[in-house]
């Protein structure tokens, strides 16, 4: 459906994801866009893991706690991605950096994806509509 300005409707009812009537973005991209990146990496976890990936999480931990009894929190190599994984059978190795589907890198982040590359291991960005679009499992299908 087009209106008058030429914008094309995506959608003639309300979204299901949040309710909304989108003129823009479809439904699928609503909720793409509302999938937080610990889910995001709740599934490619599982998902590398049945394919036999070994899969290592580079996050921050709490190391202890302040007199007031809130988290001190550590952390990796700033820059570093999210996940590092391993897959035996393949003697492969992929860097992954998880992004919510807008969101934005830190200082230094893409700098060091670049260099895992030129170095020879695989580093990649993943957002939610790569789950959508079946990007994530050709990549850890090896295609």
């Amino acid at each position: 459906m087009t209106t008058k300005r030429g914008i094309t409707q995506q959608n003639a009812t309300s979204c299901p994801h949040c309710g909304a009537r989108h003129r823009t973005i479809t439904n699928e991209l609503c909720l793409d866009r509302k999938m937080s990146e610990k889910t995001l990496q709740e599934r490619v976890v599982d998902r590398a893991k049945r394919r036999g990936w070994d899969v290592k999480h580079v996050g921050k931990g709490i190391a202890a706690f302040d007199a007031q009894g809130n988290p001190i929190y550590v952390s990796t190599a700033k820059s570093f991605p999210d996940l590092f994984m391993l897959h035996e059978r393949r003697q492969t190795a992929l860097a992954v950096e998880l992004k919510r589907e807008e969101g934005t890198f830190e200082p230094g982040q893409l700098e060091y994806l670049q260099l895992l590359n030129i170095c020879g291991i695989p580093a990649i960005v993943i957002r939610p509509s790569d789950l959508r679009r079946g990007v994530v499992n050709a990549i850890l299908d090896g295609r």
